[in-house]
């Protein structure tokens, strides 16, 4: 069965370590699963379209070039920049998806 990369990223990570990426960041390394390149690329293989799609969509295709410019045509470190910004935009999602779904609760709790 195939797992998406927002399947991988929900199920790999608890809400306070998304809570982590989303306040510090993929490279202080509270995105455990994914800090080294063999974790990174293969992730970034794996699921490459959907990412970037993702990235393309959230900030414009304009930062996937810069990406590549800012890694000096370096493969290894543009896919690793580029999962580690798929990660912190889509922690970013959930975590306001979560905060969202709290204050319609207790919203909710105050109109009944």
């Amino acid at each position: 069965m195939y797992d998406s990369p927002f399947d991988v990223i929900k199920n790999q990570y608890t809400i306070d370590e998304l809570n982590d990426i989303v306040e510090h960041g993929c490279a202080s390394g509270c995105a455990s699963n994914h800090i080294y390149y063999a974790d990174t690329v293969s992730f970034f293989d794996e699921h490459e379209h959907a990412i970037c799609d993702y990235i393309r969509d959230a900030i414009g295709s304009e930062f996937l070039t810069e990406t590549f410019d800012n890694n000096e045509g370096n493969l290894t470190g543009y896919k690793n920049d580029i999962v580690w910004t798929f990660i912190e935009l889509y922690a970013m999602e959930l975590i306001d998806n979560i905060d969202n779904e709290e204050l319609e609760s207790s919203e909710e709790l105050l109109t009944v």
